[in-house]
């Protein structure tokens, strides 16, 4: 999650209108929490999307009476217990019922920080976090804990500490919960998605062919397609699209710049087509935006 808004788009999109506590993304690690509440049950389901770039920690802060399916297999169905929590790779989807009342906290948790970590231990393969089922993990829910009370404990400081204690908590998953991640050939992770992701970022104002990215890694452009999208959770396409708006968005709040050159400098084929986009993932035009974050 980059920014403050992409992380409430997220609960928007999963059913969630406010949150009862939302911290960063921050500054360090990129990493980004919310929490939520419900007094009682909502029979509505609802879906929960992919969160590219990211692996998801679910903690439950009381007792939830759930369903939950991926896809249409069911693999929930009654009471999550308090302190418990799971992990969600970053392409998960899949839907949910919740029929009580809820405390739940999201942890966004950045793939390169992982990574990063990774590689620090040494690590020959590429691992992956895997915590699939609600498990109870006393030091979790106390580092999470500890990040919600980062503002009581460390006043101004609150984001510098959360930081330290994001880094804390991956490393502990990391020990805890990774596992080697697949190694065929045709799985992509690790190295060849870092580069795929790194040629995106820095060519966001050209034309990028699923041909040149699936080159990168040596896959055929079909297979890159489908392994991209398991990997991230967004069609190679989608992902590109919602880069280039995240850095769009990002100019229109920091500079002057017109708004046709923006378009143009972020490989949008003329103004009108970034003002669709931008509207479609944003709900305001490009101008009205600008107006509303200057």
């Amino acid at each position: 999650m980059e920014s403050v808004e992409e992380l409430e788009r997220w609960f928007r999109m999963a059913g969630v209108q406010s949150l009862h506590a939302r911290i960063g993304p921050l500054p360090g690690s990129g990493a980004a929490l919310g929490r939520w509440t419900s007094e009682g049950p909502d029979s509505a389901v609802r879906s929960v999307c992919p969160h590219p770039g990211t692996y998801r920690l679910a903690l439950m802060m009381e007792p939830l009476d759930a369903r939950i399916w991926h896809g249409d297999t069911p693999v929930w169905g009654g009471t999550i217990g308090a302190n418990r929590f799971r992990l969600c790779p970053p392409g998960e989807q899949g839907r949910w019922s919740q029929l009580s009342g809820c405390d739940i906290v999201n942890v966004f948790l950045p793939v390169p920080l992982l990574d990063r970590l990774a590689a620090q231990r040494g690590e020959e393969l590429d691992t992956a976090l895997s915590a699939s089922q609600f498990t109870s993990d006393r030091m979790v829910f106390d580092l999470v804990r500890k990040m919600l009370d980062g503002p009581a404990l460390a006043g101004p400081l609150a984001a510098e500490m959360c930081d330290h204690l994001v880094t804390a908590l991956a490393c502990y998953l990391l020990e805890h919960y990774s596992q080697p991640a697949a190694s065929a050939p045709s799985t992509l992770g690790g190295v060849r998605l870092r580069r795929v992701l790194r040629h995106i970022a820095e060519h966001l104002d050209a034309p990028l062919a699923n041909a040149e990215l699936a080159a990168l890694c040596g896959m055929s452009a079909a297979h890159f397609s489908r392994e991209f999208h398991r990997a991230v959770g967004l069609p190679p396409h989608r992902y590109v699209l919602t880069r280039r708006l995240a850095r769009a968005r990002a100019e229109l709040a920091q500079g002057e710049a017109r708004i046709a050159d923006i378009a143009e400098a972020f490989g949008f084929h003329s103004a009108s087509h970034f003002t669709r986009a931008f509207s479609a993932a944003y709900g305001q035009s490009p101008a009205v935006w600008r107006a509303r974050h200057k």
